[in-house]
């Protein structure tokens, strides 16, 4: 508070008017030097970003065969389906699986040959039956396709007719929907099942913050992989945790952005937190502090809520503040 001195002299009213100081004294007090203690931390550079998804293509199955009811569907989203599959049944039949190349457009059985003969014969060698590829439907064929139908617990009379079978397209991705739950009346080529559209893989784009020569690894819940070098992840149990997150749904619904994940460094990097005013900058990340009335080198490695975490070049417990106003620079 301003104090007056006030003095009448003479009938006349002298007065000698004390200003208050024009920074107050809390304020100038900070341009004096002092020490303050530094904070061990065990420096992550924990962060989110954006991940570019890459998706496999969208494909939707038909029905092959005749009209009929859906009367059982074993069509589940996620799963992968195989040949010999027991995959539905349409008016009590059941229709089982044949993964191939080339479409099923007909009916085989002893003496048919053609490319879908031999799409048919690769996809049961495949499944693991022991037959070769001849184009056509020869005994061992015929002794395939039976086994295959025991197996399925359906009729095994060694023939493929398209009421007993589905089509499905080879190197298609896990089933993303099912289209004809039970009690479904559907007809040939009518939407049965969509697959594709699955996380293939993620790219992560460069960060100008990121510290070089460090190691970073990406989270999605209890999933932790490593960013190799050139940022795009592949790896599968991690692609699966993405996929049921939370991040992937939210993306899904508004994907004018990539996927928010979490990044942090595969080794922590023990520093200690200091206020900015205690660093002096040498370089884009690098300086130094004063301790004890010596300049310490330190690496800088991000500034987080008021404090900036440096790795000094020796043991340091406190630091000096402002360090721009100590007797001490950098050399």
């Amino acid at each position: 508070m301003s104090v007056g001195a006030l003095v009448l002299t003479g009938g006349v009213l002298l007065g000698a008017l004390v200003l208050p100081p024009l920074v107050p004294p809390s304020v100038r007090a900070v341009d004096v030097p002092r020490t303050v203690p530094v904070t061990a931390r065990s420096f992550t550079d924990a962060h989110t970003i954006y991940a570019v998804p890459t998706l496999s293509d969208k494909v939707t199955v038909g029905l092959t065969g005749g009209n009929g009811m859906v009367t059982a569907s074993q069509c589940k989203p996620g799963t992968e389906i195989r040949t010999g599959d027991h995959i539905l049944s349409v008016d009590g039949i059941g229709r089982i699986a044949l993964v191939t190349g080339v479409p099923l457009w007909r009916d085989l059985s002893s003496g048919s040959t053609g490319a879908d003969v031999k799409g048919l014969q690769k996809a049961l060698i495949k499944a693991g039956y022991e037959l070769g590829v001849t184009r056509n439907y020869d005994a061992d064929t015929i002794a395939a396709v039976e086994a295959m139908q025991r197996r399925a617990s359906v009729a095994a009379d060694g023939r493929i007719t398209l009421d007993r079978v589905q089509w499905i397209p080879s190197g298609m991705a896990p089933v993303t929907s099912c289209e004809a739950p039970v009690g479904t009346e559907i007809t040939h080529g009518q939407p049965l099942l969509v697959a594709g559209e699955t996380l293939t893989g993620l790219t992560f784009p460069d960060i100008a913050t990121d510290l070089a020569h460090h190691r970073y690894v990406a989270v999605s819940g209890a999933a932790v992989v490593h960013i190799p070098e050139g940022r795009k992840v592949t790896d599968a149990t991690f692609l699966s945790a993405v996929a049921s997150s939370d991040a992937f749904a939210q993306w899904k619904k508004d994907p004018t952005r990539g996927i928010a994940l979490g990044v942090k460094l595969e080794e922590p990097i023990s520093a200690i937190g200091v206020p900015p005013s205690a660093v002096l900058v040498t370089g884009s990340t690098r300086g130094c502090v004063i301790s004890a009335h010596k300049a310490v080198p330190v690496q800088i490695l991000a500034s987080e809520l008021g404090t900036v975490f440096v790795v000094p070049q020796q043991s340091v417990e406190a630091v000096i503040i402002p360090a721009a106003n100590a007797s001490t620079s950098c050399e």
